[in-house]
């Protein structure tokens, strides 16, 4: 059984301990892990990070994180999560069709709208190969270059509780995932389709989940031209690829957003091949876009805490990273 599967539960709360500060601060983020799988162009945005946090020099700093979704069902013996009845369960772990084995690390329904109209169910996958970075990535030197209630950490469950503070504060998670992502760890994100739609419906979603990530708009006014240009051609990119293969997806199918090896990201559909059955046709893989930016803007989407598509794989993904820390 997966580490996974002895951590999720129908309901999630996430409390953290008062939290005193001693005075204003700027930090310069420069950590990352040196990995040869990292493409060279992470190190051109997006590797080494500024973080300007104001703190007050006094007070108490608490909150709670919780969520709810009666649709979600989980069982420790089973190898798989009901996010929604009326589709295929999700994976612990999951291989094919994808280049390696990953665990599942967060889900949920994404909903649209005011009258919270069900599109997908979304489960984020870490690569089991790369737990082992995490906690490099996340030592506790890089954790106090955030916080700075102690001068040194002297517990395990001391970082912990830090390092699930930063995860789920909105100004500080996007760095800790860009950190992830840029030494080199791999995710996946797994789409299925809770009703009938077709693929220039959720080309279109996507796209729109990266122009409302936040640093969507910095980039895009950048004083360097060329960034807001990468951002462009690999939205281009990610539009052509799903443009390639015009086809419905009916209920239940497919779409995997595998980051692989070389940090790029690879998009494989599986679709159904027939109306209200698990029939499926053959793993397509319909492109795969290689501008380092998209994957950051993508993935900080899913597992950041500033404006997440997903509340609930936010906060899961949050306690499960923490949860690695051992």
């Amino acid at each position: 059984m997966s580490w996974i599967a002895r951590t999720t539960r129908i309901t999630k709360n996430l409390s953290h301990s008062p939290f005193s500060c001693k005075r204003y601060f700027t930090q310069n983020i420069t950590s990352r892990i040196s990995n040869p799988r990292v493409n060279n162009n992470f190190k051109n945005i997006g590797t080494f990070s500024t973080l300007t946090a104001i703190i007050t020099t006094t007070g108490i700093y608490s909150y709670l994180n919780s969520f709810e979704n009666n649709n979600i069902q989980s069982d420790d013996n089973k190898d798989s999560i009901v996010v929604f009845k009326s589709v295929d369960p999700l994976p612990i772990k999951i291989t094919t069709p994808l280049s390696t084995t990953y665990d599942l690390i967060g889900y949920g329904i994404r909903e649209v709208s005011f009258l919270k109209f069900k599109v997908y169910a979304l489960g984020l996958y870490i690569a089991e190969d790369d737990l082992k970075l995490v906690k490099k990535i996340f030592n506790s030197k890089f954790i106090e270059t955030f916080y700075e209630d102690i001068n040194k950490i002297e517990s395990i469950d001391k970082h912990k509780e830090n390092l699930s503070r930063a995860l789920n504060d909105p100004q500080i998670s996007n760095i800790l995932i860009r950190n992830l992502l840029s030494s080199g760890v791999r995710f996946t994100a797994r789409i299925c389709a809770i009703r009938n739609t077709d693929l220039s419906h959720l080309r279109d979603g996507f796209i729109r989940t990266i122009k409302n990530n936040p640093n969507y708009s910095k980039y895009m006014k950048s004083e360097d031209e060329s960034i807001g240009e990468r951002i462009t051609n690999g939205l281009d990119d990610l539009r052509n690829a799903f443009n390639s293969a015009k086809m419905t997806a009916k209920k239940n199918s497919l779409v995997f957003m595998e980051i692989d090896e070389n940090q790029f990201l690879k998009i494989t559909i599986e679709t159904i091949s027939k109306s209200n059955t698990n029939e499926r046709n053959k793993p397509l893989c319909i492109g795969t876009i290689k501008e380092p930016l998209i994957v950051e803007l993508l993935f900080e989407s899913y597992a950041g805490a500033e404006k997440p598509l997903v509340q609930s794989v936010q906060t899961l993904t949050a306690e499960n990273l923490v949860k690695l820390i051992d």
